[in-house]
């Protein structure tokens, strides 16, 4: 079943527009309704004790400007959220309509994460920009460890969502094996599709060729690419196999493991995070 409720969050930091921009071309892709958030705590709410010195007038001064431009930021992104959407031929509605691409706008003071992790629970995929760092964001790891929904994973920059041929990142985990079956909408609509896995996967799960048959199963003809370990990490050994056979989007499982070790000693998740180019679709 494609998805029909689409969630993104956005906030006044820069690049927004060009992340909206993704947002409504994959609204368009599946005629789905983007519901987007913007989520953000009060300017005032986040003072730091240190003003505390300052005088009860002075600091009233401080709160007034800050929560103003904050206001005023919001309003300018709405406009543009609303340009956007009649410049992409996508209707403004509070709710999905059928073969017809909405949007909503949704202004929530609060947590951006903790905002993210409810509303993602009652969505059918969570559209997650890129982090400038390519560091793992809260909002990120709200979304796709505790919503038990994928999360769309978008380059920065990239306004126009195009799926012609997908990478399928196998390992026969729990994890893969969700993201495969949330990626099927996608994965019927490529012209071709690639299972990669390693050669020395272990025994007590389902081989490359169990997931051909399954995604056969599905109507999708695929084929299998196994890695030959070359790469520094399987990570970038994933993202070579994708530029050299043109794919535009990724499809693996996120954090196999647990953060920490992620976090330690590296994974695909965190190499995916920090270098993919392309689209890529996670779940856990």
């Amino acid at each position: 079943m494609d998805p029909k409720v689409l969630l993104m969050p956005v906030y006044s930091r820069g690049n927004e527009i060009e992340r909206l921009r993704g947002a409504l071309s994959l609204a368009r892709f599946f005629n789905a309704h983007l519901k987007v958030i913007f989520a953000q705590s009060k300017p005032s709410d986040l003072l730091g004790t240190e003003l505390l010195t300052l005088s009860a007038n002075v600091r009233q001064q401080l709160v007034t400007i800050m929560d103003s431009d904050a206001s005023q930021n919001q309003d300018e992104l709405r406009e543009h959220f609303l340009e956007l959407c009649k410049d992409h031929d996508v209707a403004i509605s509070d709710r999905p309509e059928d073969a017809l691409p909405t949007a909503s706008w949704c202004q929530i003071q609060g947590a951006r994460s903790a905002l993210v992790g409810l509303h993602g629970r009652v969505s059918d995929l969570i559209v997650i920009p890129h982090s400038r760092s390519g560091e793992a964001t809260a909002t990120f790891e709200e979304a796709v460890l505790h919503t038990g929904r994928p999360v769309f994973l978008v380059p920065r920059g990239m306004w126009e969502i195009k799926i012609t041929k997908a990478l399928i990142g196998w390992d026969g985990g729990l994890e893969c094996a969700r993201a495969v079956r949330h990626a099927l909408p996608f994965l019927k609509r490529a012209s071709a599709v690639t299972v990669a896995s390693g050669a020395d996967m272990p025994t007590d799960r389902p081989s490359a060729q169990a997931a051909l048959e399954y995604l056969a199963y599905q109507g999708i003809s695929a084929d299998v690419q196994f890695l030959d370990g070359n790469a520094a990490t399987p990570g970038a050994e994933i993202l070579d196999l994708a530029a050299d056979q043109g794919c535009d989007l990724l499809v693996t499982g996120a954090y196999a493991h647990t953060r920490l070790r992620h976090r330690l000693l590296g994974g695909v998740t965190s190499h995916l995070l920090k270098h993919a180019d392309v689209p890529v679709l996670m779940a856990h």
